[in-house]
């Protein structure tokens, strides 16, 4: 073997012998753990609650009285000088100082608006549970797209094992062709084929080792981690093997987040359309006051000292009658958004149930492609072990050894993809049936 496939070989070795370390494993629930804590679209969905949580607070709902105080004080310095005629005493007053003072206590309730205060309320309300909606949704889509990410690494470590066995078969083929030619019994060609899949199969690995450190990248852009020292539990489990069609469809029109959300925002322009129809109604406030006023006043003035307080009670209508059509135009707009909304809806169920067919469709035939890989794997199996015999016998050629090798490797490719393909395929499912992975 010459120099370069030694340093290929040394290369490959401190490749492996990295991974190898104390790695951590994580499984799907561990990765998806860490995308609930650590992910800033939830984080910023999750102020967007906090929002609507504080206008359906009670402080928000108008049934609390409005009260304020307000008070004033104040002080003058005067000076005076009268002269009068007919004899009457002149008056010079110098700096004669002086004091007053005003305070009032006012409260106001609302007594009634036609109940838009009430709607107003629900709006608020509904308005959290479409918050709460639309954070779930951001977390079905981001669980969606991280096990994507995820299972989509594991494929990519499993491609891997498979180029490391081929890699290894490919070597100790090298190993024998160079023996029989040593001794006569086959020619350098073989010699020659056997090293170039050795070199194939060590630049296809280099590639996947690479390959697999980016995706893992990828699936720390989405759980916020900083290193790619973590391996991957690579056990897959499917389970929709023995699941119901009908029973799946019926669970997606229950569960499905983006029909929740849709019909929440029915529901919020059905609040707006009432809430602009009782906008034609008067309002009613009870007010109440209660003042207080204090003056003393300087030398000059008639009135030395003077106190007064007392409460005031009432109630205040109003009644905007006519506003120029402004609220005719908010009903129509608000009967157009509820039409909209219903629309926005029945659409959204038919890709539903489009996307689900597909969906089921493909997942059928990635368990049936799977099924027929299994037994293409036996098989292959089977037969690669009988050229390997007849080979190392010398009873088969280098090509047809090699043939024999990449049937088998890519009969466990196929199986692979098929079960990878179906997880998923189980996983878009789950985002459809708002389900966990």
């Amino acid at each position: 073997m010459n120099k370069r496939w030694i340093f290929v070989a040394i290369y490959l070795g401190l490749l492996l012998q990295t991974e190898l370390g104390a790695q951590k494993v994580l499984t799907i629930d561990n990765v998806l753990d860490e995308l609930q804590t650590q992910n800033y679209d939830l984080e910023i969905a999750r102020q967007s609650l906090k929002s609507a949580k504080a206008l359906n607070s009670k402080y928000n709902r108008g049934y609390m009285p409005t009260f304020g105080i307000n008070g004033g004080l104040n002080y003058g310095l005067t000076s005076l000088k009268n002269d009068y005629n007919f004899g009457l005493p002149d008056i010079e007053v110098n700096n004669a100082s002086s004091y007053s003072a005003n305070g009032r206590a006012s409260a106001n309730y609302l007594l009634f608006d036609n109940g838009q205060r009430k709607a107003r309320n629900e709006r608020n309300r509904v308005n959290e549970d479409f918050a709460n909606i639309q954070i779930n949704d951001i977390t079905r889509q981001l669980i969606f797209n991280t096990s994507q990410v995820y299972f989509g690494i594991v494929q990519s470590i499993y491609n891997l094992n498979l180029l490391e066995e081929s890699l290894s078969i490919s070597k100790e083929r090298l190993r024998r062709a160079s023996t029989y030619y040593e001794y006569g019994n086959q020619g350098k060609v073989d010699v020659l084929n056997a090293e170039v899949d050795v070199s194939r199969d060590s630049l296809n690995l280099i590639s996947a080792k690479t390959e697999i450190q980016n995706q893992k990248w990828q699936l720390n852009q989405l759980i916020l981690r900083n290193d790619t020292d973590y391996n991957l539990d690579t056990s897959i489990t499917l389970t929709y093997l023995l699941a119901s069609e009908t029973t799946l469809k019926e669970e997606m029109f229950k569960n499905n987040t983006q029909l929740q959300t849709l019909q929440k925002n029915i529901n919020l322009v059905e609040l707006d359309q009432n809430i602009a129809a009782k906008t034609n109604a008067p309002t009613i406030n009870a007010i109440g006051n209660y003042d207080l006023n204090y003056q003393t006043n300087s030398e000059a003035s008639n009135l030395n000292y003077s106190r007064s307080n007392g409460l005031q009670l009432g109630l205040n209508f109003n009644w905007n009658i006519l506003d120029g059509g402004q609220r005719k135009v908010q009903e129509q707009l608000a009967q157009i958004n509820t039409h909209t909304s219903y629309l926005d809806l029945k659409k959204k169920e038919n890709e539903l149930t489009t996307q689900f067919n597909r969906l089921w469709n493909n997942y059928r035939n990635a368990i049936l492609t799977m099924r027929l890989e299994g037994k293409n794997i036996k098989t292959n199996e089977q037969n690669f072990q009988r050229v390997k015999e007849l080979f190392q016998n010398g009873q088969q050629s280098s090509l047809e050894f090699r043939q024999a090798q990449l049937n088998l490797i890519n009969a466990k490719f196929q199986y692979f993809n098929a079960k990878i393909s179906a997880k998923q395929l189980e996983v878009e499912l789950n985002y459809l049936l708002n389900k966990d992975t």
